[in-house]
């Protein structure tokens, strides 16, 4: 077999599989965070089976005889786009364990000594906040409000955190090279903080951190998460999910209190040992205004010229709440101020990638034009949730009051 074939010429291997376990907020075990297919639940399994299931051992011998596989259609799609994908980051981070792991693979796809050599379980869909962008999968907090709408699927999601489950995990950080946090809400998730401390105690403090966070809470209980951090020979990765400022911001992720929120992003910024990106969901709620959000973060030196990059996400699903079910006038103000943004950064130093990731989404945004088919379904979600919520949409957002029309 030969090894490096595998890493620079294959169409499908990826050491995710080998490397890398991914359980949701539910329980529900993958691949990958951005697998097509699920293979289990870590309410129901060991973490070992959970690794030589069915399905990863198949994705495993598919991935060796160049098969593609269902669950790994995103990153074909990227790439057959020009994208970076996951897999050719996972190849790139991990392909120095190559030859380990196939030594402990046998013909089945049966591998005889996992080592989680990257981190991403995600122990529970406890959350503060309850963003419109949002569900219940990812966040506790609209476990109670689904109920009182009595919707068909309101159910409260049981925590993924067998202490059995937990130990497993435990018995991995002498292998951790990255650890990504996510959630729910990571920064008030107990296993977070259990699971630093043991890297603290063994001494694994050159593991790389990385969040995904809604900059909230820098404490939980008696622990500051600021304190831990600088036990970390790494710089902390932290891609704070920010989709606008002020009265805007808290009503696309109700719970956020913006003046606590803006205070812990300049302490961010302050501290040399956390690397600050903002991670922006472009909605239907943001996409008219996104070049405001942005001006304001920049004003606020939040956001700078000499940082990497600061990465915008184009909603994709539900569609009613994406980008493309706005009305054709709404979209082309939307435009008009993303292309003025970018004129106005390209003259305050900033670079072609930085600006590209915002741009992006007007090619997005103009795919389709669905707000005849959506229009009914926004109209009566906006309505539900600001009753329930005492909020409204008109006062927050009058330039999108045609909306509701």
């Amino acid at each position: 077999m030969d090894k490096d074939k595998l890493l620079t010429e294959s169409k499908v291997f990826c050491m995710a599989p080998w490397i890398h376990a991914h359980t949701s907020p539910i329980g529900d075990f993958s691949a990958c965070c951005i697998s097509k297919e699920k293979f289990g639940s870590s309410l129901e399994n060991s973490l070992e089976q959970l690794v030589n299931s069915d399905g990863m051992r198949n994705l495993r011998t598919n991935m060796i005889f160049e098969k593609e596989s269902p669950s790994c259609t995103t990153c074909y799609q990227h790439e057959k786009q020009g994208q970076n994908s996951f897999r050719n980051k996972f190849n790139k981070d991990f392909g120095k364990d190559l030859e380990e792991s196939l030594i402990h693979t046998n013909m089945f796809g049966y591998l005889s000594n996992f080592k989680m050599r990257y981190f991403d379980l995600r122990f529970t869909n406890i959350c503060n906040f309850k963003c419109r962008t949002c569900n219940s999968a990812f966040s506790s907090q609209w476990e109670f409000e689904n109920l009182k709408r009595k919707l068909p699927d309101a159910r409260v999601f049981d925590k993924n955190n067998k202490p059995e489950f937990l130990k497993e995990i435990l018995d991995h950080v002498p292998y951790m090279e990255t650890a990504y946090f996510a959630g729910g809400e990571p920064l008030i998730t107990e296993e977070h903080y259990i699971l630093l401390e043991e890297m603290i105690r063994l001494g694994k403090t050159d593991i790389q951190l990385s969040y995904n966070s809604n900059a909230s809470n820098l404490k939980f209980k008696q622990k500051d998460v600021i304190d831990l951090w600088s036990r970390f020979s790494k710089p902390i990765l932290m891609a704070a999910s920010i989709d606008h400022y002020g009265e805007r911001a808290e009503y696309i992720r109700n719970g956020t209190n913006w003046a606590q929120v803006e205070s812990n992003l300049l302490k961010f910024r302050s501290l040399d040992n956390i690397s600050l990106t903002l991670n922006t969901v472009v909605s239907i709620f943001n996409y008219t205004t996104l070049h405001d959000f942005y001006n304001y973060i920049i004003d606020k030196n939040i956001i700078l010229p000499s940082d990497y990059v600061h990465t915008t996400y184009s909603m994709v699903s539900p569609e009613h709440l994406t980008a493309r079910a706005l009305p054709k006038e709404l979209k082309a103000m939307g435009k008009q101020g993303i292309q003025s943004l970018i004129v106005s950064m390209r003259a305050k130093g900033f670079l072609s990638h930085q600006t590209n990731a915002i741009g992006k989404n007007i090619s997005w945004a103009e795919t389709e034009h669905t707000w005849d088919t959506y229009k009914t379904m926004f109209q009566e979600e906006v309505t539900a949730l600001d009753k329930v919520r005492g909020e409204s949409f008109i006062s927050v957002f009058p330039e999108l009051t045609s909306l509701l029309d």
